[in-house]
């Protein structure tokens, strides 16, 4: 029996420091021996002593304050606090996972530290304002992908686009489309699939939360083209927007509401303009990036406002006119 109570006993020393004690906040030996005697797990000076020399043996970083009555705190745990601060950020700031699943996570991360650390990095943490995934199944997709490229196996799924009315609907009549996924990218928030499309033999891009109803085929995936580098295929796919930031509004034709809400959310502010168009309204870093992606819709894009944006654009736009008749 004391052989069990002994056990324990170091379980409960380990799970103290680690939760209870940081470079501030030290815990003494007798402040330990009241703490155990409590729990009747006979511990004296010395049983304090021996166990933190234990657990000190097997690799844990307990620092031990030398005094009379020697004081104790975790010395370091599996991150440092500001590994933890760049994860909490990073989960609370990414589009595809859930309010709810980020706050999930996030208590898991914070328990990583002491309990006063951890209160330091949820304090300060405010999501309300981002733009956060309403479709709970994407973290579980994510998970199949990531199974399914190991398995080297194919996936079907549905995937989803939009009307001009902003609501969700399923491409192709509910179609199935069948990928052989070849890696998961994340980029501006977003998660993408990219793989090898049977349709359109072709290699595609899918955004992970426009996915639904995802299963793993029993088919044997298509093996990557030799030539294919997924680093070098992001650096050609993906931009991010860098430059000033400010509100513009933009006038689209309806079959572009899709890419209106991929890049800024569904809760984006649009109106109708006529039967065939709508406008937008966000806040973007203007840049040759954003000017090249509203460039990109070949003039079912424009701008309308701000003045100095829109003369800023009509300048790129006549700059590479001039260049191309050089």
């Amino acid at each position: 029996m004391n052989s069990i109570r002994n056990k324990q006993r170091l379980l409960r020393l380990l799970k103290y420091l680690y939760i209870n004690t940081d470079e501030d906040h030290p815990v003494t030996t007798k402040e330990l021996v009241e703490i155990f005697s409590e729990e009747n797990a006979n511990a004296g000076r010395k049983t304090v002593k021996d166990d933190i020399d234990v657990l000190v043996d097997e690799g844990y970083d307990i620092v031990t304050n030398k005094s009379y009555y020697n004081s104790f705190f975790m010395g370091s745990r599996e991150f440092e606090l500001p590994e933890l601060k760049l994860l909490i950020d990073a989960v609370s700031s990414s589009r595809f996972i859930t309010k709810e699943k980020s706050d999930i996570l996030i208590r898991k991360l914070s328990g990583f530290a002491s309990k006063y650390d951890a209160e330091k990095l949820v304090r300060h943490i405010y999501t309300a304002e981002r733009l956060k995934s309403a479709n709970a199944g994407i973290y579980y997709i994510v998970d199949r992908i990531t199974d399914s490229i190991n398995e080297e196996k194919k996936v079907q799924f549905q995937y989803s686009d939009y009307t001009a009315e902003k609501v969700k609907v399923l491409c192709h009549d509910g179609e199935l489309y069948v990928v052989s996924p070849y890696a998961l990218i994340w980029d501006d928030n977003h998660y993408y699939m990219v793989g090898y499309y049977d349709k359109r033999e072709d290699i595609n891009v899918f955004r992970v939360d426009r996915i639904n109803g995802l299963e793993i085929s029993d088919e044997r995936a298509v093996v990557a083209p030799a030539s294919f580098n997924i680093d070098d295929f992001a650096q050609q796919v993906f931009n991010m927007f860098t430059g000033e930031k400010q509100e513009v509004v933009l006038e689209c034709h309806n079959d572009l509401m899709k890419s209106v809400i991929d890049q800024f959310g569904e809760d984006v502010v649009t109106w109708k303009i006529t039967a065939d168009t709508f406008r937008t309204k966000a806040y973007v870093c203007t840049s040759q990036t954003f000017y090249s992606w509203v460039f990109q819709f070949a003039g079912k894009m424009k701008l309308v406002s701000p003045g100095p944006v829109v003369e800023e654009y009509k300048k790129m736009l006549e700059k590479a006119l001039m260049h191309m008749s050089l």
